[in-house]
Parts: C-alpha cells; sequence; structure tokens
C-alpha cells in the first residue's frame, strides 16, 4: 500500500509516444494520470490543444473522466478522485501538463483499482475522506483572506439530503486571475462548500454523479447558477435535484446511448476561462437549466452523445451529435432532423477479425483545447454514421487497427489512420474509407480552405531548402494518413529513402526514424531534377496485405523566392511560434487507388479484376497535364509481371483492367506497379507487395 500511496504527491507521469491519433506535424505526449488513466495531448497545427482520454477502468465509476480547466491549468479528474480533492488528493496531482519522474503505469492502475474500492465504501458509509486510503489526510480548509467574502454553496444531493458528495465550482467572471486553481473548486460536506473571495460576479457549479452498489455510474447532475453579485457573505444553492432536464436526443431512427457527456464553460472578461466536461459512458445527464442570458463574460456548453442503433440485420448505424448554446443553459431535449445532419457511409477495412479503435471528436472555434474519447470497434465492418454540422463545429480523430497494452501499462494504438481536421455540412451524404487497400505512402492533405486550422505541407522548397513529410501505409482517403513506422514488439517494420540531384546521391539513410519520414535538405540552387526514393515494409501477426511498398518520385526543382502557401496549409508551424506560409509546394505526383468488387476484408473475387487509377499532384502545386500511366500485376509476389490493360478516362483517371485466378482454396495476393507521368516533367512509380488478395 505505501507504493500506491506514494503516487498521491508524484502527479502525472508523461512518456514519449507515438500511439496518439495525430496528424504528421503535430507533438504528441501520452500523460499517466496517478489512477492508471491515459491522456494523449496534441498540439494540433493552429496551436489548440487536442485531448483524447484513454480510461484505465473498462467500466463504472473510475471509468468517468472529468475535464477541467482552471485558473489557465487542465485538469483530467476521475469521478473516483473527486471526493478527495483536499482531502487526500490534491487537484494539481492531475494537472495534465505536469512533469514527474516516475511513470510506472501498472502501479498507478493498481492505485485507481483501490481508490474505487474506497470510493465504494465511503459512498456506502454516506462519508468522504479520514479513512483507508485517507486516514490521518486533514481536509482542505478555506484561508480567509482580508478583505474577503465568505461565498457559500448550499446544496442537497440527488437524495434531496444535505449533499456530502459531489464538487463545488466558484469562477470570478470579473476577472479569472482574482482566484487560483485551487480557489476555484471545493467539496460538500454536511450540504455545504465554502469559498474565500473577493467582491465581484461570480458564477457556481455544483456536479454530482450517482453510481449505484456495484459502482457503476447511474447519473450526472449539473447544476450551474451562471451569474451572481458577492458584495458581502453570500449564500448560493445548487441543489442537484433542481438538475430536471435529461439530456435527450430524438433521433431520426431508434437509437441506444452508447457515450454520453456534457460540457460547460465560463469565460471571464479578464483571465482564462473555466471549463467542466464530463464523459460520463452510457450514463444518463440531467442539466439545471438557465432563462437569463449572462451579462458578464462568456457561456457556452453543449452536450456531445454517441447513440448506436440496436442488434438486427442489416448495415448498423450510430449518432455522433452535439449542439452547442450560448448565453444561456437550455432545456437538453434535442429533436433532430435528418436534414441537420451528415450522412457518412463509412467502411473499416481489415484482413483479420480485430477490435479496433474509433475516435471522433467534435470541437467548437470557442474552446482553447477540444477533448474526444474513443470507442472500440468490431474489424472489419461498414456503419451508416450520421454527424452534427456546422460551420462553427471541427472535427477530428481517426482509428487504430488494434491496441496492445505493454509491460508498463501504456496502451497503444497500431495500424491504423490519422484524420485532418474537417467540417460537415448539413444534408451532405459522403463515403469514408478507413484502411482501404492497397495502402501506400501519401502526405498530409487539408480538408479546410481557410485558415481555421493550419496543414503542414508534405513536400516544400523555401528557397533552397527542401523539406519533406510523407507516411507510408496510407489509405486513399483524402485527410487520412497512415500510422507509419509505428509498430509494436511483433513487428517487423522498417524502410530506407534516397534523395538524388540530376542522378547524383545527395542524402540517404534509414526511413523509419519516426512514425513518418522527415527530411529537410538544403540543395543546390541551380534548376535540376530530383527524384526522391522511398522504400517501406510492415510484417506481423496483423499485416497481411500491402506489406511492402517502393514508391519513386521524379520532378523538376528549383529556387523558390516570394511564394506563400494558400489557405490552411502551411511550411512549417513550430510550437509556440507562428507558422510560415513561405514557401511553395513541390510539384509531386500521386495516386489514388480503387479495387473493383474490394470487400471489408481486403479482398476481390477470383478473375476479371478492375481499378480505377487516380493520377494527381500534391495539393496547391502546380499541376500539369497527367500524360500517361501504365498499370502491370504481379500473382507471384513480384517475381513476374504482367502488363494491364490501361485505359484513360482524362483529368488524371485512368482504368486497368487484368484477370487473377489461383487454384487453391486460400487464393492469392495480387501486387501492383504503376507508373505515372505528367507533361511538366514529373513522374511516379510505385510498387505494392501484396496490395490486395484474391479469393479462389
Amino acid at each position: 500500500m505505501r507504493k500506491l500511496l506514494s503516487l498521491l504527491t508524484v502527479g502525472i507521469a508523461v512518456v514519449a509516444a507515438s500511439t496518439a491519433i495525430a496528424d504528421p506535424g503535430e507533438a504528441s505526449d501520452t500523460v499517466l494520470l496517478p489512477t492508471g488513466d491515459e491522456v494523449v495531448l496534441r498540439t494540433a497545427p493552429d496551436g489548440r490543444e487536442l485531448v483524447e482520454v484513454r480510461p484505465a477502468a473498462a467500466k463504472g465509476v473510475a471509468a468517468t473522466l472529468v475535464h477541467l480547466r482552471l485558473g489557465g491549468r487542465a485538469f483530467e479528474v476521475p469521478a473516483t478522485a473527486l471526493p478527495y480533492l483536499g482531502r487526500g488528493l490534491n487537484l494539481a496531482d492531475f494537472d495534465i501538463h505536469a512533469r514527474p519522474k516516475v511513470t510506472d503505469g501498472q502501479a498507478a492502475k493498481e492505485f485507481g483499482k483501490a481508490l474505487a474500492k474506497q470510493y465504494a465504501e465511503d459512498r456506502a458509509r454516506g462519508s468522504f475522506g479520514g479513512q483507508g486510503l485517507f486516514a490521518g489526510k486533514a481536509p482542505k480548509r478555506v484561508a480567509v483572506r482580508s478583505p474577503m467574502r465568505t461565498v457559500s454553496l448550499d446544496a442537497q444531493g440527488p437524495d434531496g439530503k444535505p449533499a456530502n458528495e459531489g464538487v463545488a465550482f466558484l469562477y470570478n467572471v470579473d476577472n479569472a486571475g482574482l482566484l487560483d486553481f485551487d480557489e476555484q473548486v471545493n467539496y460538500f460536506e454536511g450540504g455545504t462548500a465554502k469559498f474565500s473571495a473577493p467582491d465581484g460576479h461570480y458564477s457556481a457549479l455544483g456536479l454530482f454523479i450517482s453510481t449505484d452498489a456495484d459502482n457503476n455510474v447511474t447519473g450526472v447532475r449539473f447544476v450551474s447558477h451562471p451569474e451572481f453579485a458577492v458584495d458581502a457573505d453570500t449564500t448560493v444553492r445548487v441543489d442537484a435535484p433542481r438538475a430536471t432536464s435529461k439530456v435527450d436526443w430524438v433521433t431520426p431512427r431508434p437509437s441506444l446511448l452508447a457515450d454520453n457527456g456534457f460540457y460547460l464553460r465560463r469565460a471571464a472578461k479578464v483571465g482564462t476561462s473555466q471549463v467542466v466536461d464530463v464523459s460520463a459512458g452510457p450514463a444518463p445527464i440531467w442539466v439545471a437549466p438557465s432563462a437569463r442570458p449572462v451579462r458578464v463574460g462568456e457561456l457556452q456548453t453543449y452536450p456531445h452523445t454517441r447513440l448506436i442503433s440496436a442488434p438486427a440485420p442489416g448495415v448498423p448505424y450510430e449518432y455522433q451529435l452535439q449542439k452547442a448554446a450560448i448565453g444561456v443553459i437550455p432545456q437538453q431535449r434535442y429533436v433532430v432532423k435528418a436534414s441537420e445532419l451528415a450522412t457518412v457511409n463509412a467502411a473499416y477495412y481489415s484482413e483479420f477479425g480485430l477490435t479496433g479503435i474509433r475516435q471522433r471528436a467534435g470541437m467548437y472555434s470557442f474552446q482553447e483545447s477540444g477533448s474526444g474519447g474513443s470507442h472500440p470497434i468490431t474489424l472489419p465492418r461498414k456503419q451508416t454514421e450520421y454527424v452534427s454540422t456546422g460551420t462553427d463545429l471541427g472535427w477530428f480523430g481517426g482509428l487504430a487497427k488494434y491496441s496492445v497494452t505493454g509491460a508498463g501499462g501504456f496502451e497503444a494504438w497500431y495500424g491504423g489512420q490519422r484524420e485532418s481536421w474537417h467540417h460537415y455540412r448539413a444534408g451532405q451524404t459522403l463515403t469514408e474509407d478507413w484502411n482501404k487497400f492497397p495502402l501506400h505512402p501519401a502526405g498530409a492533405f487539408s480538408l479546410v480552405d481557410d485558415s481555421s486550422n493550419f496543414t503542414v505541407a508534405p513536400v516544400t522548397r523555401d528557397g533552397d531548402l527542401l523539406r519533406l513529410a510523407l507516411t507510408p501505409f496510407s489509405d486513399n482517403q483524402p485527410g487520412h494518413t497512415g500510422m507509419g513506422f509505428h509498430g509494436e514488439s511483433r513487428d517487423g517494420i522498417g524502410g530506407s529513402y534516397r534523395l538524388t540531384r540530376d542522378g547524383t546521391t545527395i542524402v540517404e539513410g534509414n526511413a523509419a526514424r519516426g512514425s513518418d519520414l522527415r527530411l529537410e535538405q538544403n540543395l543546390d540552387p541551380t534548376p535540376s531534377t530530383l527524384k526522391f526514393e522511398l522504400d517501406a515494409y510492415r510484417f506481423g501477426p496483423n499485416y497481411a496485405l500491402s506489406t511492402e511498398t517502393r514508391t519513386e518520385w521524379t520532378w523538376p526543382s528549383k529556387h523558390v523566392e516570394g511564394a506563400t502557401l494558400p489557405g490552411s496549409l502551411v511550411c512549417t508551424f513550430p510550437k509556440g511560434q507562428p507558422p510560415s506560409r513561405a514557401c511553395a509546394a513541390e510539384p509531386l505526383l500521386t495516386l489514388g487507388y480503387a479495387v473493383g468488387g474490394l470487400g471489408v476484408g481486403g479482398r476481390a473475387q477470383n478473375g476479371p479484376q478492375s481499378l480505377e487509377l487516380t493520377v494527381g499532384h500534391l495539393q496547391s502545386a502546380a499541376a500539369s497535364p497527367i500524360t500517361g500511366a501504365t498499370v502491370q500485376f504481379s500473382l507471384d509476389d513480384g517475381a513476374t509481371w504482367q502488363d494491364a490493360t490501361t485505359t484513360a478516362r482524362g483529368d488524371g483517371r485512368f482504368t486497368a483492367a487484368f484477370a487473377a485466378s489461383f487454384p487453391g482454396f486460400d487464393g492469392g495476393y495480387v501486387s501492383l506497379k504503376v507508373i505515372a507521368s505528367d507533361a511538366a516533367g514529373a513522374a511516379i512509380a510505385e510498387t505494392i507487395t501484396r496490395a490486395y488478395k484474391v479469393l479462389s
């Protein structure tokens, strides 16, 4: 037990990791909470922080995380820790930007289990703190400073009795800096939580989380008093029974609650905002509505909910919904119209039956940071996804093909795709293919045409500095990039690269030094022909298709002066610095593949084969007309090659036809080789070993 208690003073551990679903160019850390929960931090290209939480507990109240922004600091606090803040646990221990010395994931998870057990025992007793893990821990007392007022938040609990559980928040909406982060939060005891605060305008919040005998969350209640004045000792009531409005979505098709959450942001006239965001799993959430718009500062709220179809024949579906409100807290019953949503026909490809992980998180422009949970997804599968839309609502996330928990207790994600920041339009119907074979190298692609979110262009030239950022094993969906060379202990993953100028090698080396291939190289200013070769391979128990690629890009290049990238594209975006646009995208060719009749298992039928090939250029690069393309195929892993019949369709589109038959019961693999060129002298040659499988 002593080892577990030592975690109370070490706070959060941070380990460098490539496990997050992050776009190329985004920094990523995996943070370990004292309770073993993991928080993946990403710095998006526009500078905002993206947060993804992976609870250590599979279910129950310990799997419910409360996301807080207080005093300019960000915290992720398990619901089991809330009653002990100031009574043995320090809020600072859950600061996700702390950098302590201890990173023992397994010990942290053991403490999380012990804390959940303590929570259940204390809740049954009706009093938290002072026993078990926290025996002898003195409760936090309000330090009264002159001239200060005592602000009492009085509350009944969900049972109608004076609250002995729940968390109280106080926030100065004139100047957020008047209260430090730990002066903004307290716990209820005997029906009250007391604060010491100067005169001014404030908001108050009572947060109550109910559980059953098995420690499962049965309800979450938000009770806010959005604005009131303090010029003397003041008492404000935030009774849990006031939370009468249940978050409820009436969807066009029948649906079941899978994941539920509620976000509340209060921003002062001066200083950082206060954010309380609860992810409650499938538990219901009740909110106390407010009718009068706030007059000081800002108030924004929104529910965020995922609903799924009941098990039944046919294509499953789900809803990913959220609805922002400004100034007031509205009633929480939402009647959703199909015309308000985007319809996504999604396909998730995998050659093996696996349990993957899907993340889709929405973020509004008023948020300083965004958080999004994830959920397991059975692979392969097709499903229909109905998603909330809005010009002020952007989405991010991705897919992991599978995950592995390492010896240190950290869960790492592998074999998936990351998606660029994007928006959906009301009434839009679109297709999203995840990990659709064949997989091959690709660069980042911006799905927004303004500066609401920045994307680092994959290959640029600034004067005579060439920058490359390319990701192997990406799929063919615009905006997706793969997880590249990121692998686990059972895998064999590697690659090499070479850059030549007019046939002379400038630089070459190991491509697998990170998940993506990144290179900066100074060039001679004289116009020349550049060639970049990238080899990548990936073998392992969960990889049988698109296991090796070789891609050669050839293009004319010259000194760049006075160029500026358009829209959301940038050359670089160093952390803490403004982005640079002073460069030009190099005119490398790109390839997109669509195998006719390919199932989500990566298999096509024996016999006639068809391939739709799209040849283009990197985003914003000078695009000369595509002059031709050829396709070859191999049925023996590249030992011999045959020509496919390739027909030009215009605008860089080609159709290749060939026959692939295998006599054995298990079928066989089709490898592909493509060569394409444009009128300016750029060319691409790409070979994909075991691009997809053909059934016998």
